[in-house]
């Protein structure tokens, strides 16, 4: 299994987690947990294009750069998951108690940044490998 097909697992993953921590009544790990599968989906399209950087603020900022910007995914997401960093930061440093809908409202686009991220790499492979075979 390639570094881009487990760091998308691990997102599922965590999005799962934070899906039954939501439910069990526990909206301040939801969200902690929904920014780490968001994270995880920015690691995996950071890798699909060789350019991880090694801190989460960096991966954040990268994936804004290289995936949005150059890359042509919808800004939303790079809105998105710099809104979950945040809000992961604040309910960590107990700044702040998330609401269940806020935590709700985090899941879901910790979800949809996942699923948009899976469809950009797919369309990148895809892409690449049509120009890989036009060229031989």
């Amino acid at each position: 299994m390639s570094a881009v097909a487990r760091a998308l697992d691990r997102g599922r993953e965590d999005l799962r987690a934070a899906d039954a921590l939501l439910g069990s009544g526990f909206p301040s790990q939801a969200i902690e947990r929904a920014y780490v599968g968001a994270l995880h989906a920015a690691e995996a399209a950071l890798l699909a294009v060789d350019r991880l950087p090694s801190t989460e603020a960096g991966v954040v900022s990268a994936f804004g750069r290289e995936v949005v910007v150059h890359g042509g995914l919808e800004p939303a997401h790079a809105r998105a998951l710099r809104r979950l960093y945040d809000d992961a930061r604040s309910v960590d440093d107990a700044l702040a108690e998330a609401p269940p809908a806020a935590a709700r409202l985090s899941v879901q686009e910790a979800a949809a940044l996942l699923a948009a991220t899976e469809r950009w790499i797919a369309e990148r492979v895809g892409a690449t490998r049509s120009a890989r075979s036009r060229s031989r």
